[in-house]
């Protein structure tokens, strides 16, 4: 797993230290509560930083609403009953679905440099964090967010290949739509604006409450 850098958010003015979920200031914070969880919108902030400053994503704002989209912001959360990749051999079913604030799905690719697995190439599903192996959890918000964060980013770089001349901001809702259901972008204003349209309600809602400059996404 990397560590994080001093660096800026997609606000202009959002720093985190060496230590992560550490903030020194939080572009991203809005105040706000998910009704169906209970949990601070503003919890995860500072991996959410972390991570989208470490690769080059350039609106760490989206991801926060991706999360609330994807969890409403629930750290141990398992979904995808109908397993997208699967079950590998040995598996577990909840080992094999969708994991964490960014539900992300080990059983596809597995991990960057395999963070949040196992030796064995399990993913490690500790979800108490008062546990020795929380540090390593696939359910660890560091972690989990840096997974799902470098998913976007490859989709990025992979639509980026595909389809040139597209701006900045077609990319990312390429790549998001991508994470909901890959391969669904065509071209840079054809892509799976179900999901899109369900982040992007999120992300003017954040956006607005925290002073945030939104991307003025089409």
């Amino acid at each position: 797993m990397l560590v994080a850098l001093v660096a800026c958010g997609g606000g202009g003015g959002a720093h985190v230290d060496a230590t992560p979920g550490i903030c020194v200031h939080d572009d991203l914070k809005t105040g706000l509560t998910a009704q169906q969880t209970g949990v601070s919108v503003d919890a995860f902030d500072c991996d959410i930083i972390q991570w989208a400053t470490l690769d080059l994503e350039p609106d760490p704002m989206i991801i926060k609403a991706i999360i609330y989209v994807e969890s409403r912001f629930d750290q141990t959360s398992v979904g995808c009953p109908n397993l997208p990749c699967g079950q590998p051999a040995g598996w577990s079913t909840m080992e094999a679905g969708c994991l964490g604030l960014m539900q992300i799905v080990p059983a596809c690719n597995g991990t960057p440099m395999n963070v949040g697995m196992l030796p064995n190439g399990h993913p490690n599903m500790t979800t108490d964090p008062t546990s020795a192996d929380w540090s390593t959890s696939i359910f660890n918000p560091v972690i989990n967010i840096e997974v799902g964060v470098h998913g976007i980013h490859d989709n990025r770089m992979q639509e980026k290949a595909k389809f040139s001349g597209c701006t900045e901001d077609q990319y990312t809702l390429m790549a998001i739509g991508d994470y909901n259901s890959y391969g669904s972008t065509t071209s840079c204003t054809s892509y799976n604006t179900t999901y899109d349209d369900l982040v992007l309600s999120a992300y003017r809602m954040y956006a607005t409450a925290a002073g945030y400059p939104a991307h003025p996404y089409p």
